[in-house]
Order: structure tokens, then sequence, then C-alpha cells
């Protein structure tokens, strides 16, 4: 079950949410990108953390019409080059760096001060949380939401409308933190406002609260697309890929695109409250009621036990039945099956692992190391798309070994 039976809570529980239930995501094609960072292992590296200083951009009017916006993001953190480069880049008229992190919910009230949920001691709730300037953010906001996003004060938060939900706290809450900072809710904003994170605060408030690692930049421009990009791309380092995005053309415009942001898995697959782990480690503790609940092992097709979330277990087997019907069984080394459910962060103090949800998978992992070529056969890659997995064989940085549910079956 979700987080709420193991926390000491006022209120009745959120509902559920299946499988089977429409999302509003649209798995990307070839080309498309993690939302997790490299997973450091013996057999891969990524890059260190940029930590350049939260900027003040030049604010928009809030009524300000964009002519065109763009999401530009680069693996693991955003490189230090892209954001200098995209407020150089010809015709750019706003630009908001997006910081993110994980804050640790312990308590929250309503406008009257009336506990909601709180968590024993040593636990929390994992948050997806981003700081923002208010200003050069409103010009990527909807007409609704624009004034509420530029009226953002220090101390407050914005909360998407499905963390909202979640929550079940409105404007006039409050949010008390593991930190012991508490923050009241300003506003309830539209998810796509802010690129599906759960909470959105100031970048001073987020410097309390180590929401500092650049994450995404949004670009506001009036002229060519292909020319803001090309003056990008051209001040990043050549070994640094870099995506690009228009609103349409993904559902968030956020970093990690092609995989479901924290907020969406929490609707589908429940919430949990973990221990956080000391700073350079990943393994957490994590709540068992949900793990009860949610978690199901199974001998499967070709590769044996698995133990995965409940809700796509069936589709993980379904997808292994076809590769045996089809004889493509030797496609999948049993003995490089590297696991699914793994209650971890994606790297010691960043963000969690979707395989903590026990949504995602390794297949023949020593052959497919961390952004290096894959050598998987694009048959097994087409079966598991077939039932609903994206591939991170296609991220900017790749990870071919990995797979995780992404939508409802294709059909």
């Amino acid at each position: 079950m979700s987080a709420r039976r193991f926390l000491v809570a006022a209120g009745a529980s959120i509902a559920g949410t299946i499988l089977g239930a429409q999302l509003m995501f649209v798995v990307q094609d070839a080309g498309s990108d993690s939302g997790e960072a490299p997973e450091p292992s013996a057999r891969g590296a990524e890059t260190g953390t940029s930590s350049a200083p939260v900027s003040s951009p030049s604010a928009s009017p809030p009524g300000r019409r964009v002519e065109g916006a763009l999401l530009a993001w680069t693996p693991v953190d955003l490189d230090p080059a892209l954001e200098p480069a995209a407020r150089a880049a010809p015709g750019v008229t706003t630009v908001s760096t997006v910081r993110g992190a994980v804050v640790d919910l312990v308590a929250s009230h309503d406008g009257t001060g009336q506990l909601v949920e709180q968590t024993p001691a040593d636990w929390a709730i994992p948050l997806d949380a981003i700081a923002i300037d208010p200003g050069a953010h409103a010009a990527f906001a909807s007409l609704a939401d624009r004034t509420t996003v530029a009226g953002l004060g220090d101390g407050q938060a914005l909360l998407s409308r499905t963390s909202a939900g979640l929550r079940r706290v409105g404007v006039g809450g409050s949010i008390l933190l593991a930190s012991g900072s508490a923050l009241t809710v300003a506003g309830i904003v539209d998810d796509t406002t802010i690129g599906a994170a759960e909470l959105a605060v100031t970048p001073a408030t987020g410097a309390g609260l180590g929401i500092d690692t650049p994450r995404y930049a949004l670009l506001a421009y009036d002229g060519d697309r292909a020319a803001v990009e090309s003056a990008v791309r051209r001040a990043v380092p050549a070994t640094v890929p870099v995506r690009f995005r228009a609103p349409g053309e993904t559902p968030f415009l956020r970093q990690g695109d092609a995989v479901l942001p924290p907020l969406r898995l929490k609707e589908l697959f429940g919430e949990f409250a973990y221990q956080r782990p000391a700073a350079d480690e990943r393994e957490f503790i994590q709540d068992p009621a949900w793990e009860a609940e949610n978690l199901v092992e199974r001998d499967m097709p070709i590769i044996g036990p698995m133990r995965c979330h409940r809700a796509v277990i069936d589709a993980i087997e379904g997808a292994l039945r076809e590769l045996e019907t089809a004889n493509l069984a030797s496609l999948v080394d049993r003995s490089q099956f590297a696991g699914c459910w793994n209650p971890r962060l994606v790297r010691p103090g960043g963000d969690l692992s979707h395989h903590a949800w026990g949504v995602a998978f390794d297949l023949n992992y020593d052959a497919n190391p961390t952004c290096q070529e894959s050598v998987q056969d694009r048959r097994l890659v087409d079966v598991f798309g077939r039932w609903g997995f994206t591939w991170g064989g296609e991220w900017l940085c790749p990870d071919p070994a990995h797979f995780e549910y992404a939508s409802p079956l294709a059909g």
C-alpha cells in the first residue's frame, strides 16, 4: 500500500491507481533520454556535479507572450557552459535555470494548522523538489498560473496539482521538512508549470534546503529555433550531449523526459516513506508496509526468480514469454540479469532510482556498460517496447542494460 498506512496521519489515505489507468505520457521514440543519471558501479563512471552559483535571470513580465520555448538539458547535471550560452543565443529573451534535489517531508498541516500527515521518527517521504527564479519561470507558465509563479516568495512553496492531491494540502497549508524548515504553500499550479516536480521554491529558499544542482534550462526566444540550438551546442563541450525539447514534443519540460517522473511513479505505484542513507551510500530502508503490499516475487521465463511491483510483473512475464515463443530466449543471458526491485539512490545524495518502485530491471548487464555502445539485440528492445517498457540504450548517456515501465501496452 502507499506510505499512508505506515504514517501517523490524519484523514483518509489516497486512492491507489492501477496500471490500466490512462497515462498522460508518451513513450519517446529513438533519441529519448533517461530520467536517471547513470548509476555508478564498477563498470561505469559519471560526471561531477556542477556547483555554479544560483543566477538571477532577467525576469519577463508575467503577461509577456512567449514566441517560442525550449527545454535544454545534459546528462547527470546541467553543463555549466549551457546557461551562459543560452543567454547569449540569438533571439533568446528569457532563461529559467531549474535546480533540483530530493527533500524529505516529515509532516504537513492544512491551512487551519490541523495535522494532515506525520512520519515516525527517522522516517521521511522523499519529494522531488526544484528551485526557480519566479520572474523568469513565470514566462513559461500557463496564463492561469503565471501570476502565482511570479508571486512566489522566500519561505514559500508551490505544489503541483497532483502533488497537492497526494499531500491533501492546499493554499495556506504547510510542509515541514526533515531539515527543520517549514514551507508555506503559496499556490497550486498545473503539473506542467513546474515540470512535474512535487514542489517549487525560490533560489534563496532552495539554497538553504540543498536544492542547488542545476538540472535543466528553459529558453524563451523570438526567432529561429535551429539558430538557438546551434549556438548552445557550440558552447557546450563536444563530448557532452545536449537534448532539446519544445512544448508538445514531451509531456513535461524537465530533464529525463523519456521516463516517468517521480510524481507519476507515486500515482501509479504508490508512495513510500524511507530512511535516507548516509551521505556516501546509496541503499536505503524502505517502508515495509509498502513493500508487503506492492512487491511480488515470481519465477519468470528465461531469467528465473524476479521481485518487482505487482502492477508490472505480468507485462514483464508477457514479454519474456513472447521471446520464448519466438525462439528468441537466447537474446537474454540469465547470468547477467541484474535485478528489478532495489531500494537505492541513483548516486549518493542524489535522486531515487526507479528500481526502488520495482518497475525497472537490467538485462545482459555485464555486456552493456553504462555510457557505452549497446550490444543488445534490437529484437529484444522491440519486444519489451510493445509491452510498455522504455529502453536506456537511447538515453543521452546510454544505459543499454536498463528497461523500465513507461506507458500502457502499445497494443
